[in-house]
């Protein structure tokens, strides 16, 4: 990687004492929704050939790969080297010669400032103990007239749901921090000089099972998942909205995806 781009060397953060507690996590295959999302955000993005795109949080590089296809050239960032030396094996598998993998910290990258065009990060933000600082580092290493496009699950704008929504995703997902409001969201890009231009709600429904699986779930936090749903489960106090089905209890996680504008 040439110097223009790296500006200094990266640290150890607490992201990456976290993601070490589950490093299975980065080992799991890329299904259809990963292509989908992949294939949404490149769409959504407006990214232009000429285009040099980051990708933070990128585990094992599908999307770092995927806009490589489409830029000039792709950077992946994660705070962890086994799963980039994953994307470079598949980098070079594929015959993708303008996509690199390098660790840092999220928040204090070791790239310089303004040398991308656009930045990309998928379901990651609710991972990391000070979103704030993360972004304000993907906002400097982004050029004038630059764009980034955020994709993350949020929580409930009510305190007392988001509050009881991420002590479950905590005892289902040792990585997890706090899943944040869309609100919160929107007040941290207004508080960085960025511009919504697109944002896109979706659904997902699964059931509890899957969550727990997915999650990676210790059998003691898992047990107690479940008895924190039964409590939730007919009056919704965790904006989950929970059902039961038969044997099952599904649930639907919101994600919302923006695609954002730097002046």
């Amino acid at each position: 990687m040439s110097d223009s781009i790296v500006a200094d060397t990266g640290r150890q953060t607490t992201a990456l004492q976290q993601y070490r507690r589950r490093p299975a996590a980065y080992s799991m295959p890329t299904n259809s929704f990963d292509q989908k999302l992949i294939a949404f955000m490149i769409s959504i993005s407006g990214v232009a050939k000429t285009d040099r795109v980051l990708e933070l949080a990128c585990g094992n590089g599908n999307a770092t790969l995927a806009f490589a296809q489409r830029c000039t050239r792709a950077i992946g960032i994660d705070v962890i080297e086994e799963p980039l030396r994953r994307a470079r094996a598949t980098a070079v598998a594929r015959n993708i010669t303008n996509a690199d993998f390098i660790v840092s910290e999220v928040e204090r990258l070791s790239l310089a400032d303004g040398v991308f065009n656009g930045a990309v990060c998928r379901f990651s933000f609710h991972h990391f103990a000070n979103p704030t600082r993360v972004l304000a580092e993907l906002v400097r290493v982004v050029a004038s007239g630059g764009w980034m496009v955020i994709t993350d699950m949020v929580t409930s704008e009510d305190p007392i749901k988001a509050e009881l929504h991420n002590q479950m995703e905590r005892l289902c997902d040792p990585t997890h921090f706090r899943t944040l409001p869309a609100s919160e969201f929107e007040r941290m890009f207004n508080e960085h000089g960025l511009r919504i231009s697109m944002r896109v709600a979706r659904d997902a429904r699964l059931t509890l099972d899957d969550w727990i699986r997915f999650g990676g779930a210790t059998l003691e936090n898992a047990v107690k998942l479940r008895s924190m749903v039964a409590e939730a489960l007919e009056q919704d106090r965790a904006g989950l909205n929970f059902t039961r089905d038969g044997d099952q209890i599904r649930l639907v996680h919101k994600s919302v995806s923006f695609v954002l504008e730097k002046e």
